[in-house]
């Protein structure tokens, strides 16, 4: 990832981060014993040095409701609150999964939007020029 970085000319690697990830999960008995094992933290660490040692910054951003605010339409994503009473609304929503669908009716890789959301939300500028085309048809990279 850091060689693809570096060969595109990507000076930042932004990571999202939620502390809580691993807390009360219920995905059936074997993924939550699986997703539990692993090493979030480590991969973070050995990524953040990765980043230092090639010269590239490393940032992590905390990624609540990133996956339901809608990038294409621009909602506000709001920082995580416990309060059960404060409530958000999202112009878009999750059709099924790996689908999101904008307030316009564009349909957009979840996962794109995820990514989208948690760069914008870093406030890095290179979100900017993020249009619908590379969300909507994203390119597979491949990385070994």
């Amino acid at each position: 990832m850091i060689n693809w970085c570096i060969e595109h000319q990507i000076g930042t690697v932004i990571v999202g981060v939620n502390p809580g990830i691993k807390q009360e999960i219920n995905i059936g008995a074997k993924n939550n014993q699986n997703f539990v094992q692993i090493p979030y933290w480590s991969l973070r660490q050995k990524l953040k040095n990765l980043c230092e040692r090639y010269g590239l910054k490393y940032q992590e951003q905390e990624e609540s409701y990133t996956s339901k605010a809608s990038f294409l339409d621009g909602d506000h994503i709001p920082v995580y609150n416990p309060d059960p009473s404060q409530k958000y609304q999202f112009s878009g929503k999750r059709v099924k999964r790996g689908l999101y669908c904008s307030q316009q009716g564009h349909l957009i890789n979840a996962d794109c939007n995820g990514a989208a959301n948690i760069g914008k939300k870093s406030s890095h500028n290179g979100f900017a020029g993020v249009g619908r085309g590379c969300l909507t048809q994203p390119l597979r990279v491949k990385i070994s």
